[in-house]
């Protein structure tokens, strides 16, 4: 004889079955064909449907009923809310102000090995997972990772996130994904210094008198000493304001040349041009150099010393600082990175913290647009291939 193979009802589904013959008067051997349950089974079904209807409880059976089903969930939450209330009853024995929870949990559960930990986790409002987790200790390969990557912070003055410390890792020899450095760093607590909020700029004008925008926002040439972008930002000191000029080669995104003042003025923009020419020696008359249209770059002294020296000039649309956006990114990063939580005594104490930044901006700071070369590098790279 074949055993029939076991059916699973819902409760609804039994119901609906114990319907038919209670109320439709349909036998049990055709409920029995009709579900494929045993004879047992469909009897049972009818006989707890009744008892329903008469108001009683099925006790440990699943009702099916509506009426029945809320009972029991009620009664379900009642047991519940009495057993977390004796939970923590219990729990006031073994509390004092320098106990965690998870050794009250456990104190609990030797006290009364009748209450899971799943209930005393709840009771107490801890997570299960959070009772069972038990912290690995990192080996010794992790933890010679872990200060590396702490060196590495240190180094870039806590400026890198994970591309460029993974990038900063490989080329050390420790070839790991972007995924485990950045859970590494998780660990370490460490975070990338970024900037606080968006700025938004127009992106339109008009071209100036004195000169077109011939650069035209090709910020990537092949060679380098024939891009050059320059501008002038400002930095608070305790006794006015410090004034940076500074002159960027487009091909290596390194800061050719620069000047502090204490002056905005033309004077300074030609400053750090001369500092940029006698540092780079370039060929001047195939040398572009781009600025916005501020009235240091149109001045006519600074005029007069582009043409004195065969230099092309080119100047952004007014009011456009997308046409010159490599060199307001660096002032970006510069003030982001390291002079917006600094406070400065003098401008002399300014110009030794530009000095600093710039030197770690040439020759440390990895560039994502360069592939992760630092400036100088990128500029040995060109060097080598003309």
């Amino acid at each position: 004889m074949t055993r029939k193979s076991k059916v699973t009802l819902s409760a609804q589904q039994k119901l609906e079955y114990a319907k038919l013959m209670v109320e439709e008067g349909y036998t049990n051997k055709q409920i029995e064909e009709m579900s494929g349950a045993g004879k047992s089974a469909v009897s049972r079904w009818k006989q707890q449907y009744l008892s329903e209807l008469d108001g009683k409880s099925p006790g440990n059976v699943q009702a099916l009923t509506p009426e029945q089903q809320r009972i029991q969930l009620l009664e379900k939450q009642l047991q519940r809310a009495l057993r977390d209330n004796d939970i923590l009853k219990k729990a006031n024995r073994f509390l004092h102000s320098r106990q965690s929870k998870f050794k009250v949990i456990k104190a609990l559960k030797k006290a009364t090995p009748s209450y899971t930990v799943s209930e005393l986790c709840r009771a107490l409002e801890v997570s299960t997972s959070s009772y069972y987790y038990a912290p690995v200790a990192p080996n010794k390969s992790e933890q010679a990772l872990l200060a590396l990557i702490k060196s590495i912070a240190d180094d870039s003055g806590y400026t890198y996130g994970r591309r460029r410390v993974n990038v900063e890792l490989n080329a050390l020899n420790h070839t790991i994904g972007i995924y485990k450095t950045a859970a590494l760093m998780k660990k370490l607590n460490i975070k990338a210094i970024r900037p606080k909020k968006k700025h938004y700029y127009p992106n339109s004008g008009d071209e100036h008198k004195y000169a077109q925008n011939l650069l035209k926002r090709e910020f990537n040439p092949d060679s380098h000493n024939t891009h050059w972008v320059g501008d002038i930002t400002y930095i608070r000191n305790r006794q006015g304001w410090s004034y940076l000029a500074c002159v960027l080669d487009l091909s290596t995104r390194e800061v050719v040349g620069y000047a502090l003042s204490t002056s905005p003025n033309a004077e300074l923009a030609i400053a750090a041009l001369n500092n940029a020419i006698k540092r780079q020696q370039p060929v001047l008359n195939q040398l572009m150099f781009h600025s916005d249209q501020g009235c240091q770059y149109s001045a006519a002294s600074f005029r007069a010393r582009l043409s004195q020296l065969t230099i092309t000039q080119s100047m952004s649309r007014r009011g456009n600082c997308w046409d010159n956006a490599v060199m307001e990114r660096f002032f970006r990063s510069l003030k982001t990175e390291r002079l917006n939580r600094l406070s400065f005594i003098n401008h002399h104490s300014v110009i030794s913290e530009v000095d600093n930044y710039i030197q770690f901006y040439n020759y440390k700071r990895r560039h994502s647009t360069l592939n992760y070369m630092t400036p100088h590098q990128k500029y040995n790279e060109l060097k080598n291939a003309a």
